[in-house]
């Protein structure tokens, strides 16, 4: 049998049902989670044409940490703009990949595969900076499927959780790892629900100005941010 997605997406299936004890720990549930890997994955496949299987691989399980430790995976209830919410974001990817590259590699999935998909999860939460620094189009690629994701399959639960400001400062997180053209599409993009769709034109209005700033200053030094952006 050639391994591939399908395989994957049924593992996906199982392990959610398996952690479905979790769910009151979950803020969308394990089925919400479920619904927001394959939101991704569709994703992926929508910005990068024949997206390779590695990155499809995770696109579906970058976020399995928040169904199998749900208690340390999901719910920061800290400032989003702290060093403290960066390092949960980190450890959430750790934990994601020590998760399921083991699970991956039982099913015998190739090494060079698996290695690629431990390298996406586990930078698909890093800031804007850092996913610049990597220059890699599979990552970009993956930040904005998990980016756009966002808005359909984890705003809507988010903000009846936590309010307008704190999906706001989310909304922040996200666009601010996002690759310039997956910014300027999503810039464009009418989101269904228009409180969504009014955070994400004022916040990337907001990093438009503070981007500019930096441009010029970094003009100055003779440096400035460059991206590999969406390939």
């Amino acid at each position: 049998m050639r391994l591939g997605v399908t395989v994957a997406g049924k593992m996906l299936d199982t392990i959610c049902a398996d952690y479905s004890a979790h769910n009151k720990d979950i803020m969308q549930g394990t089925e919400g989670e479920r619904i927001h890997a394959l939101d991704v994955l569709a994703w992926v496949q929508r910005l990068k044409q024949s997206p390779a299987l590695s990155l499809r691989l995770a696109a579906l399980f970058h976020d399995i940490d928040r169904v199998v430790t749900a208690k340390k995976g999901a719910g920061f209830k800290g400032d989003r703009r702290s060093k403290a919410y960066l390092l949960h974001k980190k450890r959430h990817a750790r934990r994601s990949a020590r998760f399921i590259i083991p699970l991956l590699e039982r099913q015998g999935f190739p090494q060079r595969v698996l290695h690629r998909t431990r390298f996406l999860i586990l930078h698909h939460d890093d800031t804007g900076r850092e996913v610049d620094k990597l220059r890699d189009s599979d990552l970009n690629c993956l930040v904005a499927a998990d980016t756009f994701a966002f808005f359909t399959s984890i705003a809507p639960a988010l903000f009846v959780a936590e309010g307008e400001s704190r999906t706001g400062d989310k909304i922040r997180f996200m666009v601010d790892k996002l690759p310039e053209r997956a910014r300027r599409l999503l810039s464009k993009r009418q989101l269904d629900n228009p409180t969504f769709n009014k955070l994400k034109d004022e916040i990337i209005r907001e990093y438009s100005r503070g981007a500019s700033r930096n441009r010029q200053r970094s003009t100055k030094k003779g440096g400035g941010r460059k991206s590999a952006g969406v390939r």
